[in-house]
């Protein structure tokens, strides 16, 4: 009995101290009185001191863009890792980092241009050509109607002046747009311009402040807010590309001082896409028109296709007002149609209402 339990041990000492390839431990000589005990499972790890690293060999030729590395900084954290304070160095005492979910925390992405690779491509020839096209896209992107900025809540006081009996016919609808441009031009494109000069946060601040004071009709300011609060989200958004759109919206946002008014965003916005200042203001017109034309539209005082008509119709008066007041200086901005003006703040007062303006 003695002999056929030693057996049984010596076979279960064997078993469990034979592990992942590694030869059994030896076990003790076992008195008749000893108890019966397993080893623990364990792993051995085996290192080598004085190995040499490999290190990737940099491609020859490199991409121009990443110099070979393959990465880039992430577009979404700025090559911080992490998406709460990215403008700063380190974070807060006891504020915990919000990891990029786009690059897991590292800070990197591949580069797009080389995919990854670090090897030099055709492509990079072509570098400025190609980011000017791109950045084409980006501006003709904020031109569409499609990007959610509000404006098609406002009429630009058509609403009023159509139950005010000012507006009952295209004729009188065209009439009505010209005077709106020109009001346009005279008062907002001056801060489209100087925005579009210098897009920096104290310029904005400053023309924000300027406008905020200027506009004295309730209806049209809130009007501005709205459309400027929302492009200025809408953009720092959407053109990710772009991070110091949402540094300065993030800066802003907090000090309570910002109105976020609508001609100095969209001047900002334009010109750190690269639109020079004429573009900015000819841009700001067209959707300026668009827009009035749109209400118009809704308000059936013209249909799809008399709109469209209308708007190429009007295109040669748009230009010649901007001619008329492009370039000028925010102390140059006045109105030239305060007709216009009173007929919008009398748009609170309208007993039924499609738009906000």
């Amino acid at each position: 009995m003695t002999i056929g339990t030693l057996s049984l041990l010596t076979m279960i000492r064997f078993e469990s101290g034979s592990f992942n390839g590694l030869p059994p431990l030896r076990s003790p000589k076992l008195s008749p009185h000893s108890h019966i005990s397993l080893t623990k499972p364990s792993w051995v790890v085996r290192t080598e001191s004085n190995v040499k690293k490999k290190r990737g060999k940099k491609p020859d030729p490199h991409c121009v863009v990443c110099e070979g590395s393959g990465r880039v900084d992430c577009h979404q954290c700025r090559g911080k890792g992490r998406t709460n304070q990215v403008h700063l160095e380190m974070l807060p005492k006891g504020e915990w980092p919000k990891w990029c979910r786009t690059c897991g925390g590292s800070g990197l992405g591949y580069c797009s241009r080389c995919l990854g690779t670090g090897e030099y491509s055709k492509g990079c020839d072509n570098g400025p050509r190609l980011a000017a096209s791109i950045a084409q896209w980006s501006q003709w992107q904020l031109l569409d109607s499609l990007l959610p900025t509000g404006g098609f809540a406002h009429s630009f006081g058509l609403e009023a002046a159509v139950q005010s009996n000012l507006v009952s016919n295209p004729d009188e609808l065209k009439t009505f747009i010209i005077h709106v441009l020109e009001n346009t031009g005279s008062l907002l494109l001056p801060f489209v311009h100087v925005a579009s000069v210098s897009p920096k946060l104290e310029t904005w601040h400053n023309l924000d402040k300027i406008l905020d004071a200027t506009l004295t009709n309730e209806v049209s300011r809130k009007a501005s807010i709205s459309q400027g609060s929302a492009l200025m989200r809408v953009g720092s958004a959407v053109f990710s590309e772009l991070p110091s759109l949402k540094t300065m919206r993030n800066a802003s946002l907090g000090s309570g001082t910002v109105s976020f008014h609508h001609a100095p965003i969209f001047g900002l916005i334009c010109g750190t896409l690269g639109l020079d200042s004429t573009d900015s203001q000819r841009a700001y017109m067209y959707i300026t028109m668009r827009d009035v034309i749109s209400a118009a539209t809704r308000l059936n005082l013209i249909g799809p296709l008399g709109a469209a008509v209308l708007q190429h119709q009007l295109a040669p008066n748009a230009e010649g007002i901007l001619e008329k007041w492009k370039n000028r200086n925010i102390d140059d901005a006045c109105q030239v149609a305060p007709l216009l003006d009173t007929v919008q703040g009398c748009h609170g007062y309208l007993f039924s209402r499609l738009f906000s303006s």
